[in-house]
């Protein structure tokens, strides 16, 4: 049997980066990623005795991480710092990529989710990057399957707009 600093350690390591990945799509600064990530593990090793014995963690490591989102983007907003995508000029010299993509249609992906409402961005990103089905999505965002193929829609749709792609296509 495995100590269970060992268990966490595994852990942390497989689904870290995991939640990182997920927090990309939700928010463009780094530091705020950094705080949400950090803090959705903090919390993980806090609980580990109940989350270890869990059969699939994703639900509540996700949901963890969102509520840690929200409440760095919270605090940042207190403090003045304009957070929302429309309100952040854009400084990037032309041509410059982001360090989490390749490709400049993956950013313009990026910074169309990161524009959408909350809902549909946090289940296109968990459907898009975690390919989870649909109601472990509604585990995690705590509403109805029906709601989250709602979301889901009007965010594709809105990707749509977003990204100029034609609506008829």
């Amino acid at each position: 049997m495995k100590p269970e600093s060992e268990d966490f350690s595994l852990f942390f390591a497989r689904w870290e980066p995991q939640v990182r990945r997920y927090l990309v799509w939700l928010e463009g600064d780094r530091s705020v990623i950094d705080d949400a990530a950090q803090e959705t593990m903090i919390s993980t090793l806090r609980y580990w005795t109940t989350v270890k014995d869990l059969h699939r963690p994703q639900a509540w490591l996700f949901k963890v991480a969102g509520q840690r989102l929200n409440d760095a983007q919270e605090a940042r907003r207190r403090l003045g710092v304009r957070t929302s995508p429309y309100d952040l000029p854009d400084r990037s010299p032309p041509g410059a990529r982001d360090e989490f993509s390749v490709h400049d249609d993956r950013l313009a992906i990026l910074d169309a989710v990161r524009k959408l409402p909350p809902q549909q961005a946090t289940a296109i990103a968990l459907q898009v990057q975690h390919d989870l089905p649909l109601k472990e999505i509604a585990d995690i965002m705590c509403i109805s399957t029906g709601s989250v193929k709602t979301h889901l829609h009007h965010a594709r749709k809105a990707l749509k707009l977003l990204l100029g792609e034609d609506e008829g296509g």
